[in-house]
């Protein structure tokens, strides 16, 4: 898809999430709103060619404010740290068609996988 003249932005934040349970089908779980309500974070668009319909969204685990002495991000946990979030492109408008917000909804599962780095 033509991105010429679009806006792209994506955001996540800090989830709660409880009561995972591995299925056959998947991952099912409640999410609901971390306390203290945490700030949204910006994650980086990139090496975008509009033309082309392509984009590099950048993931930076250092600015999501995760500290290594979470207790979510111990490898027993039982419900891990979960972010989520969404990629929006604005999509200006085009003879006669009007402008247009296209969403892409994001969900980020963090846990550890046990190994520590001294």
């Amino acid at each position: 898809m033509d991105l010429t003249g679009a806006t792209i932005s994506a955001q996540i934040v800090r989830r709660e999430l409880s009561n995972i349970i591995d299925t056959r089908n998947g991952l099912t779980f409640d999410i609901a709103d971390y306390t203290p309500t945490p700030t949204p974070v910006s994650l980086t668009i990139a090496n975008l060619n509009a033309t082309a319909g392509t984009f590099t969204l950048v993931i930076d685990d250092t600015t999501w404010s995760i500290i290594a002495t979470d207790p979510e991000l111990e490898i027993n946990a039982q419900n891990p740290v979960g972010f989520s979030g969404r990629i929006k492109v604005a999509m200006p408008s085009s003879g006669g068609t009007p402008e247009d917000d296209l969403i892409v909804f994001l969900l980020f599962l963090v846990r550890s996988d046990g190994v520590v780095v001294i």
